[in-house]
């Protein structure tokens, strides 16, 4: 099968290589559609470590081709989302949400024409969901599992910093859990207007509009209650934090750069009590099933803009750098 094997820096090669051999408890996919996440494209910068050569590709859909003994014989055929990785979820470093230290920890890749799961990593799909927007129910999951770290107040005031997949998913969640205010900034118009497809409440343009000035305006003052910085930015997680109300919460959803500080002012932080989270992953609790149930309520018409296909990844990755569209995908069995 051919896959996209990545050897540092910004060179990924296409090679042959033997097709998976499918064991008990495994099932094998035919890719169909696997999205370029921004840590991925942030890696071949050099902005987040990696470890080369290796494969890449964590958000997939496909077909499945072939089981293991122990799987039942009719998911053969069965249309998938994928989780790339999975573990045993009762040791403490699962419970605790450290699932890749696990001793079970496995990781399969979808940059490649056929990928090797667990059985329980693949998740039949509902009949009249589009297989590619299937893709991207591993960033949808991640999202979800942020905004389920805490209780969202009744009357929630949600600011989301950035429009990308990770921020549009934020949303659209927060939306669900009973938010009573949502408010998405965006620098692009595409990304603008696919939070209006969401049902955002307020959308604006940072270059044009005053984001402080409509939060204060919505809250008499008082902040939001949970502002989302989707963009990895350490200038817009301090734009982030003065959004915020007395024991607010300040989710970090974008990935900074490593060695990123906390640009703010601790003083005032500790006094205000605000609270602030890494919301990386989605752990191993029935989040990716929870964020696929929620899909079909979701208008997620036009969020895959472009999928290339295997052989032209190299410009997928260079398009999501370019923060082209909302989600770039590579489409491994196309031609």
């Amino acid at each position: 099968m051919k896959a996209a094997i990545w050897h540092g820096g910004q060179r990924i090669t296409i090679d042959d290589v033997p097709d998976p051999s499918v064991g008990s408890d495994q099932v094998l996919v035919r890719v169909h559609t696997a999205g370029v996440c921004a840590t991925e494209v942030h890696m071949t910068q050099g902005l987040v470590p990696g470890n080369p050569p290796s494969m890449l590709g964590h958000e997939f859909s496909g077909e499945v081709v072939e089981v293991g003994d122990g799987v039942d014989p009719s998911l053969v055929g069965a249309r998938v989302a994928c989780e790339q990785t999975s573990s045993c979820g009762k040791c403490v470093l699962c419970l605790d949400r450290r699932v890749r230290e696990c001793a079970e920890y496995y990781r399969g890749y979808g940059f490649a024409e056929l990928a090797l799961l667990p059985s329980e990593c693949v998740h039949p799909l509902p009949a009249d969901l589009d297989l590619a927007e299937a893709a991207m129910v591993e960033p949808a999951a991640c999202a979800l599992a942020g905004l389920e770290m805490f209780e969202m107040p009744d009357d929630a005031v949600v600011v989301v910093i950035g429009g990308g997949v990770l921020g549009l998913f934020t949303l659209a969640f927060a939306r669900m859990k009973g938010a009573r205010i949502t408010i998405l900034t965006e620098l692009l118009a595409d990304r603008r207007s696919k939070a209006h497809q969401l049902g955002a409440d307020h959308v604006i343009d940072p270059k044009v509009d005053d984001l402080k000035a409509l939060v204060d305006d919505l809250t008499d003052g008082r902040g939001a209650h949970v502002v989302a910085e989707a963009v990895g930015k350490p200038e817009l997680v301090d734009q982030a934090y003065q959004l915020l109300r007395p024991r607010g919460n300040l989710q970090l959803v974008g990935v900074n750069p490593k060695g990123s500080t906390l640009p703010t002012d601790l003083f005032d932080f500790h006094f205000r009590e605000i609270i602030i989270r890494g919301a990386y992953g989605y752990g191993g609790s029935g989040t990716f099933q929870r964020a696929l149930n929620a899909f079909p309520s979701l208008n997620l018409n036009g969020f895959i803009t472009t999928r290339y296909p295997i052989d032209q990844i190299e410009e997928a990755f260079a398009a999501t750098a370019r923060s082209e569209g909302v989600k770039t995908a590579v489409a491994p069995n196309s031609q």
